[in-house]
């Protein structure tokens, strides 16, 4: 038997089979695409003390770490990060009941036209589930500018909370150097915490760090200058901090 198949009809079959066909390409073009826009990104890390502007918020002890980055390559970035902290209330610094800190941001990095420059602004969360005080639960907003000189980095930041764990507006400044030398960096660090309400003092750290069968290494020494009635207890003194950390 004998199909005839009309002209007019093969050109509707002929339109049919391609828009199908483009349909079906499309689909798989998008996500591709998509995703090489994104990537996700995590890391983790054990140190033997947690400590953030020159503060112990472990008590001395050691903590564990890690979070999750996603970015985007327009330089749109979000994440989260946690740490175990101190919750003893008889701990000269604790967070009321909560033993864990979540650290929520957002934001977006990119360089300045041509200038070598690289700016980061960044909007964060300090969240404590479970404290008894919601004033520990602060915003953070920054702006960081860096520059590589290829023999050593440079960078420098300001920090600004609106209500900084309940003690009112405060800023901090932050400025350092980063210099490779060979399979390891050295840093030299120093910021400024500003208070609305009194308590201004300064932290500085200086540090070597590298990595060594897939796994960063670093070793720091921290410390504090200028604390209001001084470092009565070990929170502020100045300590030794080694971090393993792996990221993936």
């Amino acid at each position: 038997m004998t199909i005839i198949i009309s002209e007019e009809r093969m050109m509707r079959m002929k339109k049919k089979l391609l828009l199908l066909t483009c349909f079906a390409c499309f689909p798989a073009f998008s996500t591709a695409e998509s995703a090489s826009e994104w990537s996700l990104s995590g890391n983790i890390a054990l140190t033997s003390d947690y400590v953030f502007r020159g503060y112990t918020q472990t008590d001395g002890d050691p903590a564990i770490q890690g979070g999750f980055d996603v970015d985007h390559s327009s330089g749109f970035f979000a994440g989260v990060w946690a740490s175990n902290v101190e919750s003893d209330p008889a701990a000269p610094v604790n967070y009321d009941g909560a033993n864990v800190e979540f650290d929520l941001f957002v934001g977006w990095k990119g360089d300045i036209a041509d200038s070598g420059l690289e700016l980061t602004a960044k909007a964060l969360r300090f969240m404590y589930p479970g404290t008894d005080f919601s004033s520990n639960n602060s915003n953070e907003f920054s702006l960081n500018l860096g520059y590589d000189f290829t023999v050593a980095s440079l960078r420098g930041s300001i920090n600004y909370s609106d209500d900084y764990f309940g003690t009112g507006t405060a800023w901090y400044w932050d400025t350092a150097v980063m210099v490779p030398l060979g399979p390891v960096k050295l840093s030299l660090q120093a910021g400024r915490s500003d208070y609305e309400h009194g308590g201004d003092y300064t932290d500085y750290s200086m540090g070597v760090s590298g990595e060594l069968a897939g796994f960063g290494l670093s070793l720091s020494y921290i410390g504090t200058d200028g604390v209001p009635e001084g470092c009565i207890t070990r929170t502020c003194k100045e300590r030794a901090v080694f971090t393993v950390s792996k990221e993936f």
